[in-house]
């Protein structure tokens, strides 16, 4: 069998952010250097849209990937050995493809905002924490170890640390890898990286995990709440903004945060219960945004307090500021999570909205009076609540662009309707069954 690489995996999400794929061969080649100048690159190829959720419509079904070189990798655990490539989506015309970003491209989309709305060498940085639980082929939790527990007691740190190992092999930079509080629940922080790349980044993250744990005989699941009264899963988004060499989110002359950074938290509050539908876009995102399990439940900010929304962790140097959402989960689409979070903050620094007060005290022991009275208010609490402030936030809905905004509702309103009138849960055969 050939020793070089072979195939080229042409990757591109859907509107959800499920990674798909097309596969093309290459010529054999000993390293990615050599792959990225093969002609296939160039060329990509055609996909049907329309057998894609969210892409297009029947009627206008025939698309193409294009290629992005510079995200090219290659693939662990291949056999072959085979590359993989993020791919923007074009329309397909006569003479080729369009360069126009397509509507319905979410990774465009993302694309677009960052060159509409972050001007100059603005960049948005960001650090994430993708939470996640190994699981058994039955779905059970692999282990029952507790937060930073390590081999033996958590039996799946050697591949949590094989996972780790795979991801620094094609170019992330896991900063931390440890055992979470939650039974079989894992963690690996990945370091920051400009928002488009960090977007790509998490998809090839949760390809990975699945490919390296089943390779071992278990799965992974990223869903937001697998276990009832477990801690869920989320995606904690470290965000940074930079302008060329400096962080704009650091005051280097008075330390602290900066008005700029303020301003950004003042527009992520704003808009919050809009992100949320983008953020937690599954039925069972809310069942992880509730009191009392780590996960932010009211629309408030804070320095270093974890029961808040928005959280800015202790840092030293100026260029070390950040600020942290708390609500997302991996369920999320990161192109469009990423395209939102921009757009809220930026309104926020355009329009130099002024943050509410901070919060150092436990917002979850905190009586319902007392959050009323401080105007402590709170995220939607069901995906249908969400989509409904999605619908009025018109900042939210332009950075998304009006076919993708159509879209996504459309499917998370009907996704929704399944649930509420087709799923019976076990709670209800306990509840009502012997009534």
């Amino acid at each position: 069998m050939s020793e070089k690489i072979e195939y080229i995996e042409l990757r591109f999400t859907d509107l959800l952010g499920r990674l798909k794929a097309m596969v093309v061969p290459c010529k054999p080649a000993d390293d990615l250097k050599t792959v990225a100048l093969d002609p296939a690159i160039k060329k990509g190829t055609s996909c049907d849209g329309s057998s894609v959720t969210g892409l297009a419509s029947v009627e206008a079904s025939d698309l193409r990937l294009d290629p992005d070189a510079v995200s090219i990798i290659e693939l662990p655990l291949s056999e072959p050995r085979t590359a993989a490539v993020m791919c923007f989506v074009k329309e397909k015309e006569a003479t080729g493809s369009s360069d126009a970003y397509f509507p319905f491209d979410t990774r465009g989309r993302l694309h677009e905002i960052c060159e509409t709305l972050l001007s100059g060498e603005l960049q948005l940085r960001t650090k994430v924490e993708p939470e996640f639980h190994f699981i058994t082929i039955d779905g059970e939790p692999f282990d029952d170890a507790g937060y930073a527990d390590t081999y033996p007691r958590s039996p799946g740190m050697d591949i949590l640390l094989e996972l780790s190992s795979a991801l620094i092999n094609i170019g992330m930079t896991p900063r931390v890898i440890h055992h979470e509080v939650g039974e079989a629940q894992q963690e690996i922080e990945l370091d920051y990286e400009d928002a488009r790349r960090m977007a790509d980044n998490i998809l090839t993250f949760k390809n990975l995990a699945r490919a390296i744990a089943q390779s071992s005989g278990i799965d992974v699941t990223f869903m937001p709440k697998p276990f009832a009264g477990e801690a869920g899963n989320g995606l904690h988004c470290h965000i940074q903004l930079w302008d060329g060499d400096k962080n704009l989110f650091g005051d280097y002359e008075n330390g602290g945060l900066s008005e700029t950074a303020r301003h950004f938290i003042a527009g992520l509050l704003e808009h919050a219960p809009a992100i949320t539908a983008i953020a937690n876009p599954t039925v069972n995102s809310y069942k992880r945004l509730v009191p009392h399990h780590e996960a932010p439940v009211y629309i408030t900010w804070g320095e270093r307090n974890r029961t808040v929304l928005v959280r800015v962790p202790m840092f030293g140097p100026a260029d070390k500021a950040a600020v942290e959402l708390r609500s997302g989960d991996s369920m999320a689409n990161p192109y469009l999570l990423f395209t939102v979070i921009i757009a809220a903050g930026m309104d926020g620094i355009n329009k130099k909205l002024i943050p509410p007060k901070a919060w150092s005290e436990n917002i979850f022991e905190m009586t319902d009076e007392e959050r009323r009275d401080n105007g402590i208010k709170t995220l939607p609490s069901t995906l249908s609540e969400a989509l409904d402030y999605l619908e009025k936030d018109p900042v939210i809905l332009d950075a998304m662009g009006p076919k993708i905004a159509a879209n996504f509702i459309k499917i998370k309103r009907e996704e929704w309707q399944e649930y509420i009138s087709n799923v019976v849960s076990e709670w209800e055969w306990m509840m009502y069954r012997e009534i």
